[in-house]
């Protein structure tokens, strides 16, 4: 990211939490605000007159009147590919969740996250991370069925599936050794593998790369 302040849209209908962003955006140094809306349908058009070109990163939530957010996602990718959406929202259940991701948000936070942790997944939003509430990342991969038609040049063996399972339960290496009875080096291998296949840093954003890619 170049040294220019990060241009901030806010798709939200909660006038409280319009002004906690707000809070947040004027307190941080190198972000901006640069347009607030309170429904789906004003920052559509927003998008369509060219007045969000120059946004980097959307804070969207999913349940506003009318339009649901979930059906901006698609517009804002086609209209900003290169804008990052970063889903703030009351919505906990999985299945939400999952189809967010694969519609393309790069992450996906409950509202209830800690004011330090959106700022921080704003942050890893823009510098190219995939992130998933912790309270979710769990439950997504205990309820998928694993009946998906994963693409088999990037798809994980069994074993590195059974890792990125574990690891997303929050299982350091010592212990995902201990559960699937590996050493801790194989276990360290299989994790740089998981990485390496899925092309991201971290355990974060590796769930968050397979959920989208339909690998799990």
């Amino acid at each position: 990211m170049s040294d220019k302040d990060i241009q901030i849209t806010i798709v939200e209908d909660n006038l409280n939490y319009i002004q906690s962003l707000r809070d947040l955006i004027s307190m941080s140094p190198k972000l901006e605000c640069l347009s607030i809306h309170e429904n789906a349908e004003s920052c559509l058009e927003a998008l369509q007159q060219g007045a969000l070109v120059s946004t980097d990163i959307f804070l969207l939530d999913l349940k506003l009147p009318n339009m649901g957010g979930l059906s901006l996602v698609p517009v804002i990718r086609n209209e900003l590919p290169d804008a990052k959406i970063l889903v703030l929202t009351q919505e906990s259940d999985y299945q939400t969740a999952l189809e967010a991701i694969r519609l393309g948000v790069s992450g996906y936070l409950l509202k209830e996250a800690h004011i330090a942790d959106i700022r921080r997944g704003i942050q890893e939003t823009i510098d190219g991370g995939c992130l998933i509430d912790p309270q979710l990342s769990k439950l997504i991969l205990d309820t998928l069925d694993g009946d998906a038609d994963p693409d088999p040049e990037g798809a994980l063996s069994k074993r590195e599936s059974e890792v990125l399972k574990l690891m997303s339960m929050g299982y350091v290496k010592k212990e995902v050794a201990h559960q699937l009875g590996l050493s801790e080096r194989t276990v360290a291998y299989y994790t740089e593998r998981i990485y390496q296949k899925l092309q991201v840093p971290n355990i974060t954003a590796a769930v968050a790369s397979a959920i989208r890619k339909n690998l799990i």
